[in-house]
């Protein structure tokens, strides 16, 4: 594979990858075709992440997952609750209108279900750079202010973020997420080492 092109045009191909991978488990999961693509990539200076969160005021629902091993850093899964609640409905097969983001099985089902993603996403990186990348345990965050948030949990030592903005269709519905990767300087290095590429802020 040549890698001597934009750095994102690397990422985004990790992207679709993982969104591949991700559907086909999902698809088994809710016993329907699922189809998710990545409409857009971008990496963005950790200064500047407030300003890529489109809503920084509103509360979304969001993932958190630690990752280990050769990579290192923290990851998470933003939905906001319009789409967090279609989502719910399609596990769990009921209307919208009757969710309850406090009620415990569709906490476990939309964790199990973005879980899926990130996983997904990670396997595709581990694949292309020849690293192992291990998870913590998820735990899901309900009614945050996600700027905030992610700016609280954000790993000592990073400089930028891999934002990839995630469209989800299922059953006729379709859902947007965004997946936001922050690895710690050392890890991004060592990606964009692994990777053949110039790191673009070096």
């Amino acid at each position: 594979m040549d890698h001597k092109t934009n750095p994102l045009d690397v990422i985004r191909e990790i992207g679709t990858i993982g969104a591949g991978r991700a559907a086909t488990a999902l698809a088994e999961m809710v016993s329907a075709p699922v189809e998710i693509t990545v409409p857009e990539v971008k990496m963005v200076e950790t200064a500047k992440f407030a300003d890529s969160v489109k809503t920084p005021g509103q509360a979304n629902l969001v993932l958190v997952i630690c990752m280990e091993g050769q990579i290192t850093g923290r990851m998470f899964f933003i939905l906001s609750p319009n789409d967090a609640r279609l989502l719910g409905s399609v596990l769990l097969g009921i209307e919208a209108e009757a969710v309850n983001f406090e009620d415990s099985l569709f906490q476990s089902s939309i964790k199990e279900a973005l879980n899926i993603i990130v996983g997904a996403y990670m396997m595709a990186l581990s694949e292309m750079t020849g690293f192992e990348i291990m998870f913590g345990i998820p735990f899901l965050a309900l009614d945050v202010l996600t700027a905030i948030f992610i700016a609280e949990q954000m790993p000592m030592g990073s400089e930028e973020i891999i934002y990839i903005k995630t469209n989800m269709q299922i059953k006729n519905r379709n859902f947007d997420g965004v997946f936001i990767f922050f690895p710690d300087l050392p890890s991004i290095n060592k990606i964009f080492s692994a990777l053949g590429l110039e790191h673009p802020h070096s």
